[in-house]
């Protein structure tokens, strides 16, 4: 199963369902009718507008809620009530059920407790494993694509990267390194020739991408660049073995940056 992993293609709750949500919270105990679980649905719902497609409902759902947990408005632990879920969406339960199914195969809701599911929260050696993960399929993709990537994918990522290294003084030059991050990555798996490769690169960068934007702060940001631009050079020098390895440290050195953070032991 292949997602997409830029987040601005993610749709949001439509505008109708939204005015629902704020009438229903302005209504007199509105808040205590909705009760703490569905009154941080109702926030999610209410953030931004777009529209649901009736033709494509889990999917809307999967990336509504997607959404919600990589911007950090789903909290790791919060509880993912079905029933609340499709009365806050204003959707039948059978699409909410499929999305949170398949979120569940995606390793970001997990059971916890009888009958309910959770917004997965990793522990330091879940991250470690993942992260594993990630610089195996990405060191391998990057060997690969080392040889079959175009050179116009290869100036399009050192044009933005030059751009980046050129304007970091601009006031969403922090939005700019997160998306180009997402770029350079994609474009690496996209170019490996392998699409069972991509499939898997993409589901377990899913798994980090909120522990991405937690730690990007704009030294953070620079050290990416800076490993992305060694990455790309390897690239432009059609170095398979050099690029795997620079892959591999840049993944190491992220590593690092989000076991720094608070990530829960248990």
């Amino acid at each position: 199963m292949q997602h997409t992993n830029d987040a601005e293609r993610y749709q949001s709750p439509s505008k109708r369902i939204s005015e629902k949500v704020v009438d229903r919270l302005a209504s007199p105990g509105g808040a205590k009718q909705v009760g703490i679980l569905e009154q941080s649905i109702l926030v999610i719902s209410s953030l931004n507008s777009g529209n649901i497609s009736r033709a494509s409902l889990a999917d809307s759902v999967y990336e509504t809620l997607l959404e919600a947990m990589i911007h950090g408005r789903l909290a790791a632990g919060a509880e993912l009530n079905e029933v609340a879920l499709a009365r806050q969406l204003d959707v039948s339960r059978t699409p909410v059920h499929e999305a949170l199914r398949r979120l569940v195969a995606d390793g970001l809701v997990k059971a916890c407790g009888r009958r309910r599911l959770c917004v997965a929260a990793l522990s330091h050696d879940e991250v470690r494993e993942v992260y594993a993960m990630r610089r195996l399929l990405e060191g391998a993709a990057t060997e690969m694509a080392a040889e079959r990537m175009t050179d116009e994918a290869l100036t399009e990522l050192r044009r933005a990267a030059d751009s980046l290294a050129a304007n970091d003084r601009a006031i969403d030059w922090t939005a700019k390194a997160l998306r180009y991050d997402l770029e350079f990555h994609d474009a690496i798996a996209a170019a490996c020739g392998n699409g069972r490769l991509r499939e898997d690169i993409s589901r377990y960068r899913l798994l980090v991408r909120g522990l991405c934007r937690m730690t990007g702060t704009v030294d953070n940001l620079h050290e990416a660049l800076a490993e992305h631009v060694v990455i790309l050079e390897a690239l432009e020098a059609r170095d398979g073995p050099a690029a795997r390895d620079a892959m591999a440290f840049h993944i190491d050195a992220r590593l690092a940056c989000v076991l720094g953070q608070r990530i829960p032991t248990r």
